[in-house]
């Protein structure tokens, strides 16, 4: 298949190289040539760990038209704060026979994306596809090569729901057998585990990160029981707006087991710092050297704020998340209550919240 992978980071590229080491046509797109420039003279990229191997890349540009062209499947890697940057220019680009997938979505992905595209376009209705996390769990360890410690097995879900057998027909070409299915988009936007853990992880450890630049590992170090109870206090409030919304979920625990970064029995216990000790998947992974972070941007203004909008528009209190949301707004000097992701640029606005879960179904209001 021919596929255009938007994002050279650390998704981005661990999904290209597997791609291309599959045998598959593989373009790979960022808005920064400098970024493109190393892979370009290494000829192509590396994988290290759960993916070994070298493959070259079929196109590398900073043009998304010229990636997309005659592509079957547009991978978006970049994280969601970047999408504004992006959907203008898929909404000109995207064909109706081009799948979109969002790889992942975290919180209100696809509906924005979705929203954007019918601004832009005037048409609704396009499938587009979402991963509840990464299909990769991988960091760059050179400008042209990638370690990925874990193939995730994520869910998917397709906007409007009743595209998920062809969604997940174009992916499991791809990627075959690594991905289940859930029942609509909402579910993995409040399935979304980096909103639940890197925020309070960051905000906590905030002293820790600037006096180290991240020198410590923020799964095992950086989430001790005062951070995890925390992160409990996230996720009850996370539960609760799933229940009122009528979205299936499960706790925390049990999530991050699902995705392969703990163990059973942790997960069983239900206790986050049981769990996030156990993840032997991320164990070595070290804090952000920043706060000027995805880990905050994005799980933060793209995770905890549209959740804290749904939340107050369906009547359900979210005392923790915007507490975090304010500690992280002050911190990095930015307001992301105002920049981050809310009901009207999902396309929500108004919508009564016992209707939310029919649009995602049937894409429709």
């Amino acid at each position: 298949m021919r596929v255009a992978v938007v994002g050279a980071g650390n998704v981005g590229c661990a999904l290209a190289v597997h791609l291309s080491l599959g045998g598959h046509e593989v373009r790979v797109c960022t808005r920064s040539e400098e970024r493109l420039r190393p892979i370009r003279e290494a000829g192509r990229l590396t994988a290290t760990g759960a993916i070994q191997g070298s493959a070259p890349i079929a196109l590398l540009t900073t043009s998304l038209p010229e990636a997309v062209a005659g592509a079957e499947v547009i991978a978006v890697t970049v994280p969601t704060p970047a999408l504004p940057y992006y959907a203008p220019a898929l909404a000109g680009a995207v064909t109706g026979d081009q799948l979109l997938w969002l790889n992942p979505g975290h919180s209100g992905g696809a509906l924005y994306l979705a929203a954007e595209i019918a601004r832009v376009t005037g048409r609704s209705g396009r499938p587009i596809c979402q991963l509840s996390t990464a299909s990769h769990g991988s960091r760059m360890t050179g400008l042209a090569t990638v370690n990925v410690f874990r193939l995730s097995p994520a869910t998917l879900a397709a906007l409007p729901a009743r595209h998920l057998d062809e969604c997940r027909q174009r992916v499991d070409a791809l990627l075959p057998g690594q991905f289940g299915t859930a029942g609509s988009v909402l579910e993995l936007d409040l399935s979304n585990i980096n909103a639940v853990m890197h925020p309070a992880q960051m905000i906590c450890n905030a002293g820790w990160i600037e006096a180290t630049g991240g020198d410590f590992r923020i799964y095992r170090e950086g989430s001790g029981v005062a951070v995890a109870r925390v992160i409990e206090a996230v996720d009850k409030e996370r539960l609760a707006l799933a229940a009122q919304l009528g979205a299936p979920t499960t706790p925390f625990a049990e999530i991050l087991h699902r995705a392969g970064y703990t163990t059973a029995p942790a997960a069983r216990t239900g206790r986050v710092h049981e769990a996030l000790q156990a993840g032997v998947a991320i164990r070595s992974v070290k804090a952000p050297p920043t706060l000027d972070h995805r880990y905050l941007h994005e799980d933060v203004g793209w995770g905890l704020v549209p959740w804290i909008s749904l939340a107050g528009h369906a009547g359900v209190a979210t005392p923790t998340m915007t507490a975090l949301t304010q500690l992280a707004s002050v911190m990095n000097g930015l307001d992301y209550a105002r920049t981050g992701l809310t009901l009207d640029k999902m396309g929500l606005a108004g919508t009564p919240p016992q209707r939310i879960h029919e649009h995602v179904i049937e894409g429709a209001l």
